[in-house]
């Protein structure tokens, strides 16, 4: 039976607009999936930088070797996409590639993980987001785990893109005299190979609302099967792309 979520959905909106509940939102993504740690990491497309983590559980204590130097060598991260969905380490590079990597032997086996469950949640012009949770040496993902992402999903990329518009948006006296003129159209294109365009669009006062409407969007069509691997690619009404809320598997 799936467990209750609305505790961890609420504190997931807490990260949304509060910087300091991101390390309590961690906490308990990891408790409700059962695993001994988790990251999210917030790179910069342009430098290829990491300008933001937050680490819980087994690497919390190493997060400053990670954004120093091991982000640079870390080979997991740059095959995760929106597209992809949630995937294992262990299912995406080779023991062989692994044994020869100095991010694995000496900054995720050191901090204690064998495995991790990542996915790119959220990609802007500017940025992305990478989460991952950790599996600790000798224990597996529980089967839950799918279930409960599923289910989180939506307000997780939520959350991250109101942290990364807030963290590094448009100045807030830019944004708040464009919404106050006119609020602004956004449209919600459906893709994955296929393609299924957005022609009216919708108008929402802030770039804010349209990123929350993009995630209840996903969500819902999360519950239908058919638009597993799907994205919602958020545009603007010059046709820049704001955002891609992935559908969860």
């Amino acid at each position: 039976m799936p467990p209750d979520l609305s505790r961890l959905i609420a504190k997931i909106r807490d990260a949304g607009v509060a910087l300091d509940a991101w390390s309590e939102t961690m906490k308990s993504l990891t408790d409700a999936l059962g695993v001994a740690g988790a990251a999210c990491i917030i790179s910069n497309r342009t430098t290829g930088r990491v300008d933001w983590v937050c680490f819980s559980g087994l690497s919390a204590d190493f997060r400053s070797d990670y954004v120093n130097h091991y982000a640079q060598l870390d080979p997991f991260t740059p095959l995760l996409s929106v597209d992809l969905g949630w995937t294992k380490l262990s299912e995406c590079l080779p023991d062989a590639v692994l044994l020869k990597s100095e991010w694995y032997n000496d900054f995720v086996l050191c901090c204690g993980v064998r495995d991790i469950l990542g996915a790119r949640l959220v990609e802007t012009p500017s940025h992305f987001a990478t989460f991952g949770f950790h599996q600790q040496i000798g224990r597996r993902f529980s089967g839950m785990t799918a279930a409960i992402l599923k289910d989180v999903a939506g307000p997780l990329g939520w959350a991250t893109m109101r942290h990364i518009d807030r963290l590094f948006g448009p100045t807030p006296d830019e944004t708040e005299s464009n919404i106050i003129a006119n609020g602004g159209a956004y449209y919600f294109h459906v893709r994955n190979g296929k393609d299924y365009p957005d022609e009216t669009g919708k108008v929402f006062q802030s770039r804010q609302e349209a990123l929350a409407h993009a995630a209840i969007l996903a969500a819902e069509l999360a519950q239908d099967g058919d638009w597993d691997g799907f994205v919602v690619s958020v545009t603007d009404a010059d046709g820049s792309v704001i955002a891609q809320v992935p559908v969860a598997e």
